[in-house]
């Protein structure tokens, strides 16, 4: 327990840190009570320190080619780890793509660290939120990359020849390895995003497809860490980043999480889920941060997930329930177990927090490739989502 004890990240929220509006404790918080100085982390839960990596470094090697390979694993899993994550951005005057240091969770204003980050971000108190699936398991993966980050640009952003978009982050969950190359060479995510995690290195051990995260270069980053599930027959992990932003009218600032991520697949996956759902929730809950949202590929498929979120103190961006007109899954692309359509894909946030965050709107309906001719294809299986985060004024968060 002393090893932990140098991680603050996972420790047990103090009673006087900001809860939801609600008269019962929230249940991630409905922990047994243990000393000030007991952290608060998963059983099994391992953290490491951010090593230095050569971005040319050969990876492990791929792993199996098909979901269903990862499903047929044994149920004998890893410790989960929680790895701190360098944020990147293209510099051009270097030709290449360097991390910088992002802010921290507390306000550092010492001379040095400002001179260090350059010019702080302006104030900022609204973020676009944007999470898509892009298919890993359909071919043309650079051309589909390519039209989901042309629609986002100008369709979904609105951004005009090549211009910069509004504050937001995208969230991109099955990004095959082979891809990620070409992310860093589209000229628009060059000059205007900063991403993480940088390669595939950080994602678990041989995955060859995993979650990354884009952020607008103007808003204020924390800090970002990913989180290898460890209970995963798939590799499955989440990535968080916090976001310092601004109240209305003020530069008093305030931390949010976002959180990427993919559950596990399948009917079979229901064994895992909860818990992969309730270590990212976590991120919500720490000390230093005022609660967030978790957005991506949930694989909603069966009966029991949706209770998940409700049980963990989560709400549904989606406030329609179960109509079909929700659905983000199965009418486009590859479906080979010919499961019916779903809402696979959701936002969810803790609520009484001192945010708003809008009805999600879906994104990449009927988008393809090479539409008209023999070669066309869905750019992915999965509709995105759309939605925005709004810090309220100091007198509506009370």
């Amino acid at each position: 327990m002393a090893y932990f004890s140098r991680f603050p990240m996972f420790q047990r929220p103090r009673w006087g840190y900001p809860m939801p509006m609600r008269q019962q404790p929230h249940p991630l918080q409905a922990v047994e009570k243990v000393e000030d100085n007991e952290p608060f982390i998963p059983p099994n839960f391992d953290s490491e320190e951010e090593e230095e990596l050569d971005d040319d470094e050969p990876g492990s090697g791929p792993g199996p080619s098909t979901e269903e390979q990862y499903a047929e694993r044994p149920p004998k899993f890893p410790r989960a780890k929680l790895i701190p994550l360098k944020v990147y951005r293209y510099r051009s005057a270097k030709g290449d793509w360097k991390h910088f240091p992002v802010s921290g969770l507390h306000d550092d204003t010492s001379r040095r660290s400002q001179e260090s980050r350059g010019r702080p971000p302006p104030p900022c108190s609204q973020v676009r939120i944007i999470s898509w699936n892009i298919d890993m398991a359909s071919p043309m993966h650079e051309q589909r990359l390519e039209a989901a980050l042309r629609h986002i640009e100008e369709e979904v952003l609105g951004c005009k020849d090549g211009g910069a978009p509004e504050a937001c982050v995208i969230l991109l969950q099955e990004v095959r390895d082979v891809v990620l190359p070409y992310l860093l060479r589209d000229p628009w995510v060059r000059r205007w995003f900063a991403v993480t995690p940088f390669t595939k290195e950080k994602w678990p051990e041989y995955a060859h497809y995993g979650n990354v995260t884009l952020v607008s270069r103007t808003l204020d980053i924390a800090e970002s860490h990913i989180l290898h599930f460890g209970c995963t027959n798939m590799q499955r992990s989440a990535v968080c980043v916090k976001l310092k932003l601004n109240y209305p009218g003020s530069y008093d600032k305030v931390v949010v999480a976002f959180v990427n991520t993919h559950l596990e697949s399948l009917p079979v996956g229901i064994q895992l889920r909860p818990k992969q759902l309730e270590m990212s929730s976590r991120f919500l809950l720490l000390e230093g941060v005022q609660g967030g949202i978790i957005a991506g590929d949930m694989n909603c498929i069966c009966p029991e997930d949706a209770t998940i979120p409700k049980d963990l103190g989560l709400k549904d961006s989606w406030r329609k329930g179960n109509d079909e007109k929700g659905n983000t899954w199965g009418y486009q692309g590859q479906n080979e177990g010919r499961h019916p359509p779903g809402r696979l894909d959701k936002v969810f946030y803790l609520p009484g927090m001192g945010y708003r965050v809008e009805e999600s709107r879906k994104i990449g309906i009927g988008l393809k490739i090479d539409e008209g001719t023999p070669q066309a294809m869905w750019v992915s299986d999965h509709y995105g989502l759309d939605t925005k985060l709004r810090i309220k004024g100091r007198s509506q968060s009370s």
